[in-house]
């Protein structure tokens, strides 16, 4: 039996909505709950790393300094998967009230808008 290839991808979801979409507040545990559902029925299963994962960023709209802390996943995909993995990751980006979200398939850098970011602001 051949296994389909699999790269390691991981993503980063910050624990509040941001403060210029959305009120800054944390997210619902319902929300959580959605995302691990899919991450399990489309890819089979999850890591979630317990750190701390801070970080800043520079705002590309307002030209500030942002700070966040985030949850960390690492998920193995099937390489012929990966545009599911960031077509969930454009609707995770809208529901989760961010501009976009960072994920890094076997070490190359992505960012993923959600699906109406600019009609957003």
């Amino acid at each position: 039996m051949t296994h389909p290839r699999l790269l390691e991808c991981s993503f980063l979801i910050p624990l509040v909505r941001d403060s210029h979409l959305s009120d800054g507040q944390p997210h619902d545990p319902d929300l959580w709950e959605w995302l691990d559902d899919e991450v399990l029925w489309r890819f089979g299963g999850r890591t979630l790393d317990l750190g701390r994962f801070e970080g800043f960023y520079l705002d590309p709209d307002t030209g500030e300094k942002v700070f966040d802390v985030s949850r960390k996943y690492v998920v193995a995909v099937p390489e012929d998967r990966l545009d599911e993995l960031r077509a969930l990751l454009s609707v995770a980006s809208f529901s989760f009230a961010q501009k976009c979200i960072y994920l890094s398939i076997a070490g190359q850098v992505e960012f993923i808008e959600g699906p109406s970011h600019g009609q957003r602001e």
